[in-house]
């Protein structure tokens, strides 16, 4: 023990003052005193005890105190938060291991110099205002800013602070924010991107109802007998248009999660080559679009709207990446995949599949943007310009479609996107569309025929009627109620739209009329994939779905192949 330490000296003090007391005593009393002299010395022994208590007390107490520094120490250096202590002119006075990693700069580095260094030129007056409050107010105070650090992205930290007791100093804690931030502004763009879909949804369903009068009126007239044959071109060429035009709403559906994927049989190099004439518009005159389709027919299973979707997407991100012009590409070809080349096939398998390459001759793109392509969100658009959302949706279409899609590309040199989907082994011929009124006739049926849209529900009843059907109109779903009372016995088939106002749609309209008559036959005709009845009994019951738009021939066939 330390001849100098509070222990020592507090037992030397009681041992002299032991020892004078035995000296204070008469000699004679102490040589026939016996007992006073062992009574001192157990004193003395007692005092020794308390004086080793109190020295384990401090040793003990001493541990703690240490053990305590440590695990301080501990917390400061290895939080997951910098520590900063800044001087009212921003000068750095003191930083834990944290904040000089947050930073990039060693802690010894960092003592002296400006906090205000490190912090991006849009956010420095914040920063300013913020140090200047601290001092001012004596209240914790709290900002967000931007750091930089060697020329990467900006880091986003919440800067929290208070006075110290003195005043002369800010005591802040640095939390990077970045990831949070990020979290947020995605769930800000999820909950835009939910509005549009639900906007998107609306205004595809109406148009639906237009395109579908539009079309059956087109056919209408293109049966007339009298018209000219260059008249009946034009019908034709309406038809197409209005046919195309459906497509594109049955794209927003499909964005907005209303319309189920709904696959045929589809010859590649035909889709592309509809799909160029809309490229070349869209795209504008500076970039030069050109196909390159394989020699052979390659047919695949696969959604045509979503297929369109998927390298629109390509081709809008390709105009984007030639600002000054450029040469997009767009080329089929089969690809063969076996054990031995499944290496060069990321996420392959063997087989024969389709490759649709969409290349073009802009800007490209760098290894780290490459790594993060696909993610949802991600975009080197400026703000405001893009929704990162094109090659997520992209690549999910790809692999709802059970493929996958490779991408080559570097800077200034173009980029290359590669879609597989599997090649579908039987082959047909393609079916052109008859605008000729069908063969198959009515057996002078009573439909009750239910759609709130005024133009589809007239157009319909008229070809209906034409092909000797007897046709009872109504407008929602009360006008229905009122004309199965009337004439419940002699209806053979009703066809109502699935979503209607005024109180009763077509799903519960139908499941009013089954109670009345199980035996009824119901054609329920929508926009929306059927999916969107969910757990409505009507949708486990005997009816027949009708997408819209229609044409008069599937509307004929489906009214037959049901009825008969």
């Amino acid at each position: 023990m330390n001849n100098n330490s509070p222990q020592s000296k507090q037992s030397a003090k009681l041992r002299h003052r032991a020892e004078k007391k035995l000296k204070t005593l008469p000699e004679a009393d102490t040589q026939s005193s016996p007992a006073q002299t062992q009574r001192l010395v157990h004193e003395l022994q007692v005092h020794q005890l308390e004086l080793e208590l109190q020295n384990e007390e401090l040793q003990e107490s001493r541990a703690r105190m240490e053990a305590a520094l440590e695990r301080a120490t501990d917390l400061y250096d290895f939080a997951p938060v910098g520590y900063f202590a800044l001087l009212a002119d921003g000068a750095i006075r003191e930083v834990n291991l944290p904040g000089a990693r947050l930073l990039g700069v060693e802690r010894a580095r960092l003592v002296g110099g400006r906090f205000e260094s490190f912090v991006s030129e849009r956010t420095r007056p914040i920063f300013n205002n913020w140090l200047k409050e601290v001092f001012a107010t004596q209240v914790k105070q709290t900002c967000e800013i931007a750091l930089v650090k060697d020329g990467r992205l900006p880091l986003i930290v919440e800067i929290e602070a208070t006075l110290s007791h003195d005043g002369k100093e800010v005591r802040a804690v640095v939390a990077d924010i970045t990831a949070r931030k990020a979290l947020e502004e995605q769930l800000r763009q999820a909950q835009k991107m939910e509005v549009v879909g639900q906007l998107a949804g609306g205004v595809a369903h109406d148009f639906n109802n237009i395109l579908a009068a539009m079309v059956l009126k087109l056919e209408i007239l293109q049966i007339q007998q009298q018209l000219p044959e260059e008249a009946l071109s034009l019908l034709h060429d309406l038809e197409t248009l209005a046919k195309r035009a459906a497509s594109l709403t049955r794209q927003l559906l499909l964005f907005s999660r209303r319309q189920a994927m709904n696959p045929r049989h589809l010859e590649i190099n035909a889709a592309l080559t509809n799909l160029l004439k809309m490229l070349e518009r869209l795209l504008g005159e500076d970039i030069s679009c050109r196909l390159l389709p394989s020699s052979r027919e390659l047919w695949v299973e696969a959604d045509a709207a979503m297929l369109d979707q998927a390298v629109m997407n390509l081709c809008l991100n390709a105009r984007d990446a030639m600002p000054n012009g450029g040469t997009l590409t767009l080329g089929t070809s089969l690809a063969e995949i076996t054990c031995d080349n499944l290496h060069l096939y990321p996420e392959s398998r063997p087989g024969q599949f389709v490759c649709l390459c969409v290349s073009d001759t802009g800007c490209g793109m760098d290894a780290d943007v490459l790594k993060h392509l696909f993610e949802p969100f991600f975009t080197t658009k400026e703000i405001g310009k893009g929704t990162g959302l094109g090659l997520a949706s992209t690549y999910g279409i790809v692999h709802q479609h059970k493929g996958w899609m490779n991408v080559e590309s570097a800077v200034g040199r173009g980029t290359s996107f590669r879609l597989y989907f599997p090649l579908s082994l039987k082959t047909e011929v393609a079916q052109t569309t008859t605008s000729r009124l069908p063969a198959i006739k009515s057996q002078n049926e009573t439909i009750l025929l239910v759609e709130d849209e005024e133009a589809l529900l007239q157009v319909t009843a008229h070809a209906l009627t034409m092909l000797g059907y007897r046709v009872l109109p109504a407008a929602n779903g009360q006008e229905a109620l009122g004309l199965w009372e009337q004439h419940g016995d002699t209806i053979k088939l009703v066809i109502t739209d699935m979503r209607m106002p005024k109180g009763i749609n077509g799903l519960e309209l139908s499941e009013k009329l089954w109670k009345a008559k199980p035996s009824l036959k119901i054609i329920i005709m929508s926009g929306y994939s059927m999916k969107m009845a969910g757990d409505s009994p009507v949708a486990k019951g005997d009816y027949t779905f009708l997408a819209k738009p229609f044409d008069l021939k599937v509307l004929v066939e489906t009214i037959r192949n049901y009825l008969d």
